[in-house]
């Protein structure tokens, strides 16, 4: 299989339980008090003995005492909530929500604060909980509403807010369609839901990783065609000197070798190059060996941005202006410029299968080229066919990409290690057959880059070796 053929079925089992008001621990607590009356009615229930006068009436007390605890602790959820939609309809309520540092933030656990401003009631011994909503029915980690906003100068609050984290793991965009509002009652019995409308957007940046280092130079073919305003230092002396001449400016005159020689020179302005050193960079999305967007080409996805922003940063070290053409159209997110903004085209960026890198990839400006190994051996064949060899390739390797589940560290015997999103896909990932077809593709390539220099298949991130081009 090629997807989780169970995904959808749990994506659409989880968004409906969450708008379900009743939850698990009514229904378990009315099971358990029902066969437990059931066996000992069948137990005891015939006998005429004291014991079981007194046994029943005990039943009955705990019972109704039960009963109006459930009572009371729904009702009070019933009410706050009734009242919830009536000020939701009558448009008192508004609500504010903050994602790190309001905008964007890396990809993991990120930062969430929900304020919701209005006349807001708790259940009594209750709790007010909220939750965004994002596209293809996602949810946030729940918040608890714990802390009230007095108005200023009044005693009594003007909003509740909450504050906690929640689990972004992939690297995109995240549309807020609106804000689930829960009551809680006392015992945890019923979560009342109740849907505010509320549109954000956010960004999660591909995870940094450890530095490399890779010493990169434009394309000799673009190096001398374009000018820049502000030209680039060429290696050498920093002070050069040359014969006084009329004209030059006398405050330039290095008066320490007129003194021991008697000859009048003047310092020359450090050298630099006039022409453009654009370093171009193609990082290809293509997807040649599924045609679907399911759990695991998400997850490679996401690891293939992380490999691509490590790459990125280690280009910009080297001081030339690093361009990334993109092989698709690019979602505009408002507050992002448009300059300089090639972290947010890897964030943006998803798998495509209409332009191939052979059409993507322009040979004459290519500094650097990174590819998935989900591109065709045949279209990598072309690709180094007609790239220069002083050029380098780089091909992430994306099959070792989850995990196997029989995978076990020495420290995980001691320590239970930290759940990750990726752990639900290690089982059916080792039976897909999109992995069989990508390690048979990873082997073609494998070849491939051995008859290629300054060609590598790697899957740590990092490129082993220095990298030069030419």
């Amino acid at each position: 299989m090629r997807s989780l053929s169970l995904s959808g079925f749990i994506k659409n089992s989880s968004y409906w339980s969450a708008l379900a008001g009743v939850r698990w621990s009514l229904l378990l607590a009315m099971m358990i008090f029902w066969l437990v009356g059931r066996w000992l009615r069948l137990e005891y229930g015939q006998d005429d003995s004291n014991l079981w006068l007194v046994m029943y009436q005990f039943l009955c007390l705990v019972l109704w005492t039960m009963v109006g605890l459930f009572a009371i602790s729904v009702i009070t959820a019933l009410i706050t909530w009734l009242y919830f939609l009536q000020s939701v309809k009558n448009k008192v309520i508004s609500i504010q929500a903050k994602f790190g540092d309001g905008q964007k933030a890396e990809a993991g656990w990120v930062p969430l604060t929900i304020q919701i401003n209005g006349p807001v009631l708790r259940p009594l011994l209750g709790t007010v909980q909220a939750r965004l909503v994002f596209s293809e029915k996602r949810f946030s980690e729940r918040v608890i509403m714990d802390i009230n906003v007095l108005r200023p100068r009044h005693w009594w609050r003007q909003a509740i807010r909450g504050t906690g984290q929640t689990l972004l793991h992939d690297r995109g965009i995240y549309d807020v369609e609106k804000v689930l509002v829960s009551f809680c009652d006392m015992l945890g019995l019923v979560s009342l839901p109740s849907s505010v409308p509320f549109t954000q957007q956010l960004y999660t940046l591909p995870r940094p990783q450890d530095d490399q280092t890779i010493k990169a130079r434009p394309n000799t073919t673009e190096e001398q065609m374009h000018r820049i305003d502000i030209p680039k230092r060429v290696e050498g002396e920093h002070v050069n000197y040359k014969e006084y001449e009329t004209g030059d400016n006398i405050q330039r005159i290095v008066w320490k070798i007129y003194a021991k020689s008697g000859q009048l020179v003047v310092r020359i302005p450090e050298t630099k190059d006039p022409y453009a050193s654009h370093l171009y960079f193609y990082a290809s999305y293509f997807n040649g060996l599924s045609d679907k967007d399911g759990a695991f080409e998400s997850e490679l996805l996401n690891v293939y941005k992380d490999r691509v922003r490590n790459i990125l940063e280690a280009l910009q070290r080297n001081d030339y202006d690093v361009r990334m053409p993109h092989d698709q159209e690019v979602p505009k997110l408002g507050g992002v410029s448009e300059k300089k903004n090639e972290l947010f085209q890897i964030t943006a960026a998803t798998w495509q299968r209409t332009v191939a890198p052979t059409a993507f990839v322009n040979v004459s400006k290519a500094a650097f080229v990174c590819l998935p190994s989900l591109v065709p051996a045949s279209e990598l064949q072309q690709i180094i066919r007609n790239l220069p060899d002083a050029v380098p390739l780089v091909v992430v390797k994306l099959s070792s990409t989850i995990p196997s589940p029989f995978q076990l560290k020495v420290k995980d015997i001691f320590f239970k290690p930290e759940k990750q999103p990726v752990d639900r896909l290690r089982q059916p990932w080792l039976f897909s057959s999109l992995r069989k077809e990508l390690l048979r593709n990873e082997r073609e390539i494998a070849d491939l880059v051995k008859q290629r220099g300054n060609s590598l298949l790697t899957s740590a991130g990092a490129i082993e070796q220095e990298t030069y081009v030419r």
